[in-house]
């Protein structure tokens, strides 16, 4: 029977078993043979608890080296996990309750599920329960053992059933909400492992690396570019507070002597601001400073390399889609162009007949998603005839290779072509360092020139100044806009913008 996460993780715990697997939050190292026996544990418990191949186990749970460890447990089981996201309403909770179905919550945060819905348990409860007693490898669901990881005899099962359990579901994970409503999307183990391997070749990652997630497990950020990136290859992962201050993180960035990290753009600015203020750390180990999610600048690129010392390289990808494009180049001027990861196939839709370079992004790939088993018309349009339709718009650039702009939803119609929401954000925060802005189409992919622009100036900012900038950037663009200065401009757990919630703000189309 194939559990291949928990298979992958296991095997590098054969070889490296009293190796450092994760530190954790409060930086308790935890080996991998230590995580595979924590891991057999909590899948005995689950399993005692009546948790069967195919069945959702909710989770509602800060970041820690246990929910690592129950994510492989519930690979183990051949179930599925979904995360229940810690800025889920009432009625957001309800509605993803009952999209995922799942028999049991796993919770150590405050969650909005009525009680009474589904049962609940602490994670603590749950590593204590039957300390002494694992499912064992060869273990089917409801048959318990005392002996230790691969002594037990595999279960006979039909060559159809196998193939059932290979191919089966494992985790539930939602989209940013960025756009709207999160999604949910499905993901199958064998094209998820797959699909991170491949990535892993194509990046030179290897076991002397080391990772520092500050997401939210909750996240494909998180679990696909840290955690599993770095179990899969027996490297370390260091498990950081997504809620700590930037100055934390950068201390902890240089203490760990961290080698791989993807953040957010917002995310690096943060640092770089930090390091401004409270002088330069040494991150000379940082090799892989990664960026993906969101629309990175020129400018922040050349201040990492000033301020940090670090040379930022671009990824792209989506939760539902995995890696696609990436960049590991040194050179700063290329480092904004991406080719595709081995396996992937890439090409521009025009937006325009005008355009034929600049259009919306679409990949191919044999190891995606499922797909949205709930959302029947994002399904056939995202997913059509074998490709992902991203939303995103790229340009295409001499030698083959693309650069992100945004999303197809915020062009703009400039007198010189399309202009995308981003970068004039980018342009404006530029010319005013400190200040975030967001740029909302007035109506989403209508392709017209009027916005609504929220400003937020920094600290240090005269507020006069911003908005004058802000508009020599907007006239330099053509664009038409509505200007109002805010206090904060929410971002969602991942951090990027919120701009559904922005909209709400301001009553435009497209509120979440």
């Amino acid at each position: 029977m194939s559990a291949e996460l928990y298979d992958g993780v296991r095997e590098i715990a054969r070889q490296r078993s009293e190796v450092c697997a994760i530190q954790d939050v409060d930086g308790t190292p935890v080996g991998y043979g230590e995580l595979i026996v924590l891991a057999d544990r909590l899948a005995g418990a689950l399993d005692a608890r009546g948790v069967r191949a195919g069945d959702a186990v909710a989770f509602a749970l800060p970041n820690s080296a246990c929910y690592v460890a129950l994510i492989l447990a519930v690979a183990r089981l051949r179930a599925r996990y979904v995360p229940l996201m810690r800025d889920f309403s009432e009625e957001e909770s309800a509605r993803a309750v009952r999209q995922a179905e799942p028999v049991l919550l796993v919770a150590e945060r405050p969650h909005h599920v009525p009680e009474g819905s589904l049962p609940v348990v602490g994670l603590d409860e749950l590593c204590r329960a039957d300390a002494g007693r694992r499912l064992a490898q060869g273990d089917a669901p409801g048959s318990m053992t005392v002996d230790a990881p691969g002594s037990g005899t595999a279960a006979s099962a039909s060559s159809a059933s196998q193939e059932s359990e290979r191919t089966a579901v494992f985790r539930l994970l939602w989209t940013s909400g960025s756009t709207g409503f999160p999604k949910m999307m499905a993901w199958r183990q064998d094209k998820f492992v797959t699909e991170r391997r491949r990535w892993l070749a194509d990046t030179g990652m290897t076991a002397a690396d080391v990772y520092y997630c500050r997401h939210p497990l909750d996240v494909a950020h998180a679990t696909d570019l840290h955690v599993f990136a770095a179990l899969l290859s027996g490297a370390r992962l260091v498990l950081a507070d997504p809620e700590a201050p930037p100055a934390a993180h950068l201390a902890r960035l240089a203490a760990e002597r961290v080698t791989v990290m993807s953040a957010l753009p917002a995310h690096y600015t943060q640092l770089i601001a930090t390091a401004r203020a409270h002088g330069r750390v040494d991150l000379s180990a940082l090799r892989r400073p990664l960026c993906g999610g969101a629309y990175l600048g020129p400018a922040t690129v050349r201040e990492a390399d000033d301020v940090l010392g670090i040379r930022i390289r671009q990824i792209y990808g989506s939760t539902e889609f995995g890696l696609a494009l990436g960049n590991m180049a040194d050179e700063v001027q290329t480092r904004l162009a991406m080719t595709a990861v081995r396996e992937v196939g890439a090409r521009i839709e025009p937006l325009t007949e005008q355009s034929s370079e600049t259009g919306e992004l679409v990949l191919r790939s044999d190891c995606t998603s499922e797909g949205y088993p709930h959302v029947p018309g994002a399904q056939a349009r995202t997913f059509r005839d074998g490709e992902f339709w991203t939303g995103d718009v790229a340009e295409r650039l001499p030698g083959g290779a693309f650069r992100i702009l945004g999303r197809v939803d915020e062009a703009l119609a400039g007198p010189k072509g399309p202009v995308l929401a981003p970068a004039v954000d980018a342009e404006i925060a530029e010319a005013c360092p400190g200040t975030e802005a967001a740029t909302l189409p007035v109506e989403p992919g209508a392709y017209l020139n009027r916005v609504v622009l929220a400003l937020c100036p920094g600290p240090e900012a005269d507020p006069e100044t911003v908005l004058k900038a802000a508009r020599d950037v907007l006239a330099e663009h053509g664009l038409d806009a509505t200007m109002h200065l805010v206090d904060a401009i929410p971002h969602t757990p991942v951090g990027k913008i919120d701009k559904p919630q922005l909209r709400a703000r301001f009553a435009l189309a497209g509120a979440r």
